[in-house]
C-alpha cells in the first residue's frame, strides 16, 4: 500500500522560493533591500520610559523655569536651583480651569481648560508660563550621606537658627525610606530659614524636631516641638512642604 502525503500550495511555494535563494538566483533582489535603521538615540529631552508628563515651563513675569509633573488629581513642582519638590493639589475653579495649590492653600499656578499654564510664581496677578520643553521626572532625592549623618547637620543647622540647642527625634522610624526622612529634614531647615525672614526669629522658640510615620503629611507645633507627619511610601506627596512649616512656625509665633 501507498500513502499519498499533499503538500500545501504555500509551503511548496516557500519550498520553491528557499531552492532558487540557494542557487543565487534571488540573491541580488534581496541585496537591494536598504539595511534597517538604527534605534533613535534617547536625548535629555525624552527621558526613556518616561511615562509621567513632567515638563519644564517659564515664568515670563521672572524668567524663573521650573520644572512641573503632573500625576492626575496632584503634582509635583520644583523651581531652578532649588532643592525642594513642592507637592501641588488640583483645585477645579470656574470655566473648567485648574488651580495648582500647596498644602498651605497658596496657588503656584492655573491650569486652563485649553491646557495653558497661567504662572503665580513671578506676579501675585499671574502671567503666562511657557513650555520650554520635556524635563526627566522628578524621583526619589539623593542620599549624599546616610540619614544619621544628615539628621547630626540638620540639627547643627537649626540650632545656629535657632539660636540654642536643637534636637531631631523619630529618624529610625525611617531605615528602611531614609531618603524620604532626610527629604523632610531639608524642608524644615527652608521652613525655619523662611519664618525667620517673615515672622522674625520664629526659629527662637524651636527645641525640638520629631518625625513620625503617618497615613498624610502633617505638621504641628506646641511647646518649642516640631512634629511631622510623613507617609514614606506616597514620596513627595507623603512629607509636608517647607511652606506649611513655615505657617506652622508663624502662626505659633503670632498666637503667643
Amino acid at each position: 500500500m501507498v500513502k499519498e502525503f499533499h503538500v500545501p500550495a504555500g509551503i511548496s511555494a516557500a519550498c520553491a522560493a528557499l531552492a532558487l535563494i540557494a542557487s543565487g538566483v534571488l540573491a541580488p533582489a534581496f541585496a537591494q533591500q536598504p539595511p534597517s535603521p538604527p534605534p533613535a538615540p534617547v536625548t535629555p529631552e525624552a527621558p526613556a520610559g518616561d511615562t509621567l508628563s513632567a515638563m519644564r515651563y517659564i515664568d515670563l513675569a521672572s524668567d524663573q523655569s521650573f520644572v512641573l509633573e503632573e500625576r492626575g488629581r496632584s503634582a509635583l513642582l520644583q523651581l531652578e536651583g532649588t532643592g525642594e519638590v513642592i507637592p501641588l493639589q488640583a483645585v477645579p475653579a470656574q470655566r473648567g480651569d485648574t488651580f495648582l495649590r500647596t498644602q498651605s492653600g497658596q496657588s503656584l499656578l492655573r491650569k486652563t481648560e485649553a491646557g495653558n499654564m497661567v504662572s503665580y510664581i513671578g506676579n501675585k496677578n499671574g502671567v503666562p508660563a511657557d513650555i520650554a520643553g520635556r524635563a526627566a521626572p522628578l524621583n526619589a532625592p539623593p542620599m549624599p550621606a546616610s540619614l544619621n549623618e544628615l539628621r547630626t547637620e540638620s540639627a547643627f543647622r537649626l540650632s545656629r537658627m535657632a539660636g540654642h540647642d536643637v534636637t531631631i527625634f523619630g529618624t529610625a522610624e525611617f531605615s528602611d525610606y531614609e531618603e524620604w526622612a532626610a527629604d523632610a529634614l531639608n524642608n524644615v531647615e527652608i521652613g525655619v530659614d523662611s519664618a525667620n525672614g517673615v515672622a522674625g526669629l520664629a526659629a527662637s522658640k524651636l527645641t525640638a524636631v520629631r518625625l513620625i510615620r503617618a497615613d498624610a503629611p502633617s505638621v504641628s507645633f506646641k511647646d518649642g516641638e516640631l512634629v511631622l507627619g510623613v507617609n514614606p511610601e506616597q514620596g513627595y506627596l507623603g512629607r509636608v512642604s517647607s511652606d506649611a512649616i513655615a505657617s506652622a512656625l508663624t502662626a505659633s509665633r503670632s498666637a503667643g
